[in-house]
């Protein structure tokens, strides 16, 4: 090496320091910790004055600036930890589909669905269209006039329930037999389903013998006939 590349060495690199989007946030989070602020509630403050970054680099600093500042520990999944105030009325969708798809009459509806529906449907139009389409296929189902179907299909494609249209299109033929015969395979997929289920919960454990006599107990412990010393 010469001596200028020497003296070179000597010389203090600066290197460009990578800029976050979370940099201009440091401060506010270290202010609010310091103040004794909920991490979630910092977190949730970012977000709403304009930080558009990942969510997951933004809840890896905060924690960091928690552990190494204030000593504060934060258990993993800390910041979609949350509940729901008092007076908010909580409604999954599974409830409202489950309330817009039961027909039994003997089936309890839930009270708190049927207290918000009409709330929900002036709300979100899909819901009105969802429950609507509903009502009408099942009324078509369980008639005997397979051309009612034709008009179902021009009445909703084009709608929310597209993919369940595109559905019915790809399988047009099996569905019309559905509405226009009696017999139905709804008994024999039905055990078979029974069948899987009870096959899967062994695990694939057990030989042959244990899988006839677990499926002997679940077909038959209803019947009178039933002897558990069959299965002994």
């Amino acid at each position: 090496m010469t001596e200028k590349d020497i003296s070179k060495l000597d010389a203090p690199t600066h290197y460009k320091k990578r800029k976050t989007v979370v940099d201009e946030y440091l401060n506010i989070i270290y202010k609010m910790l310091r103040d004794k602020i909920k991490p979630e509630i910092i977190m949730a403050y970012v977000v709403k004055n304009g930080y558009n970054g990942n969510l997951q680099t933004l809840e890896t600093y905060i924690k960091s600036l928690a552990k190494n500042n204030f000593g504060i520990r934060l258990y993993k999944n800390w910041a979609h930890d949350f509940s729901y105030p008092d007076d908010v009325t909580i409604i999954r969708r599974n409830e409202l589909f489950r309330y817009i798809t039961t027909k039994n009459p003997k089936t309890k509806k839930s009270a708190v669905v049927a207290q918000n529906f009409e709330i929900i449907k002036q709300r979100y139009a899909d819901i009105a269209t969802l429950q609507e389409a509903y009502d009408d296929f099942y009324d078509i189902l369980m008639g005997s006039v397979p051309d009612k179907l034709d008009s179902f299909i021009n009445k909703y494609k084009k709608t929310v329930i597209q993919g369940f249209i595109d559905g019915i299109l790809n399988d047009i033929i099996p569905v019309k037999n559905a509405i226009s015969y009696d017999e139905s395979n709804g008994f024999v997929e039905g055990n078979n389903n029974k069948f899987k289920l009870i096959k899967r919960i062994l695990y694939g454990r057990a030989n042959l013998d244990t899988l006839f006599k677990k499926c002997y107990f679940a077909f038959k412990v209803n019947s009178k006939s039933f002897q558990l010393s069959n299965l002994m």
